[in-house]
């Protein structure tokens, strides 16, 4: 091109996000670019205006990039316009026909301002195609690849400057890839740095957590000592002093005193049984339990509450059923799970025990048709002093029975968990360790339904 007319550039690209980019770039170089989002729209705007050179897509609704170009060469009005094609396809085949529909060079997704503007540049300089008969093959290359034999017509300085082109491209990628693995190493040594201090700094934490928590367990035991000393002599005398005392009055005062009495005693030794679970607690101590005699133990000591509540009670354990706890351990738990289930249910309500193989666990169920839970609860349930229903105002409910659950469990790696669809719709205690297996079908329990 001579003079001061801009070079114009005929844009075929069926994502307007692309041609925008190219656009943006072209505009600043000085060119005067069109875009059209098909190679029919193309076909309509080469026939209205000339152009110095085309930039096409190959994947394109109805005609693609390659029977476009080859329908260009093939029209001596379109024949000389030199061809870009610019595609995401970095497959040697796409490029081959590319060579073979008679383009001049490839661009690769995405595309690169400087490389963009080069190839343009390049082609318009050396002007149009068949103004340089000696750069032109004097017949087609036969040529195979990958069991398929093409035709190339593209010329010397065609099949030269796609070479040249590819091996830039190659060149720029391999150097981005040297530079995002710097990138990437650098990272990684920072991130090593940094996880190596973050681990010296949680290390410290944990300590000083494990010593809060030594502390912590130290002054429960001593407070709950401390208020088992006076206890004891209360818990002690007052039914006697209570079955001695003729006066109503009094009589009814200490009453209430042997009540209270007894949910204090029973709260410090709950808070000691808490205070004591700790992994020393059970080394040395058997570590399997018949679970299905525990079961029938369990339920028969809560017998009273299950008939005054109407409960239906189904235990789906079978007999020959062993867990890989202490026997106490095991009893605790399972007691105070039951004990909960029966505490929260409705009368009439039904009670469900069960112990099953999830794979490598053993899981224990304590199902109920109680009061529920919402999403938050089951989080929290078994948290410290919680307690669910505070409405209830119940002096006997402390709070610890579930977190006495959770505490034993941790110990043998085991997890607990509680699951509700909402309140009102009951709720489901699960159990999981590693087991044993169930070693018999016997009978259910007389609590079987």
């Amino acid at each position: 091109m001579t003079g001061t007319k801009k070079p114009r550039v005929l844009i075929v690209e069926d994502s307007k996000t692309q041609a925008e980019i190219i656009l943006y770039y072209l505009d600043e170089e000085g060119y005067e670019a069109v875009w059209v989002d098909s190679p029919a729209s193309a076909f309509k705007a080469l026939s209205q205006s000339p152009f110095d050179l085309i930039l096409t897509d190959i994947i394109m609704p109805g005609m693609d990039g390659y029977t476009f170009c080859k329908g260009l060469k093939n029209n001596p009005e379109y024949s000389s316009i030199p061809i870009i094609i610019i595609t995401q396809l970095s497959n040697p085949t796409d490029i081959i026909k590319g060579l073979c529909c008679g383009a001049n060079n490839f661009i690769i997704k995405p595309v690169r301002r400087e490389q963009l503007i080069r190839e343009i540049s390049i082609l318009i300089q050396n002007g149009p195609t068949q103004s340089k008969p000696e750069a032109c093959l004097q017949e087609k290359i036969p040529f195979m690849y990958d069991g398929h034999e093409f035709s190339i017509s593209s010329s010397r300085e065609d099949l030269l400057r796609t070479l040249i082109s590819i091996y830039q491209t190659a060149a720029l990628k391999n150097s981005e890839l040297e530079r995002a693995t710097r990138e990437l190493n650098e990272f990684t040594s920072h991130l090593e740095e940094l996880v190596k201090k973050r681990t010296q700094a949680l290390s410290v934490t944990n300590e000083v957590i494990e010593h809060l928590l030594i502390q912590r367990n130290e002054l429960i035991t001593r407070i709950g000592h401390d208020l088992k000393t006076p206890l004891t002599p209360l818990y002690a005398f007052l039914p006697y002093l209570q079955k001695k005392e003729t006066d109503e009055e009094k009589k009814e005062i200490l009453s209430v005193l042997v009540e209270d009495v007894t949910v204090l005693k029973k709260l410090v030794e709950r808070i000691l049984k808490l205070s004591h679970i700790t992994p020393d607690s059970i080394s040395g101590t058997e570590t399997r339990s018949d679970l299905y005699q525990i079961s029938v133990e369990v339920l028969g000591n809560h017998s009273y509450m299950i008939e005054q509540k109407d409960i239906t009670v189904v235990n789906n354990i079978r007999a020959g059923t062993y867990f890989r706890t202490s026997h106490f351990h095991a009893m605790t738990m399972l007691d105070n799970l039951v004990s909960n289930a029966i505490l929260y249910n409705k009368d009439n309500g039904m009670i469900t025990l069960s112990c099953e193989k999830e794979g490598k666990l053993q899981v224990i169920s304590v199902e109920d048709t109680g009061i529920g839970l919402t999403k938050d609860q089951t989080e929290r349930v078994f948290d410290d002093f919680y307690k669910a229903d505070i409405s209830r105002h119940d002096h006997n409910v402390h709070g610890l029975g579930l977190s006495i659950v959770r505490r034993i469990i941790s110990l043998y790696g085991g997890t607990v968990t509680a699951k509700s669809p909402g309140l009102g719709l009951g709720s489901n205690f699960q159990i999981y360790l590693a087991g044993e297996d169930v070693r018999s079908d016997a009978t259910l329990s007389e609590y079987g339904g």
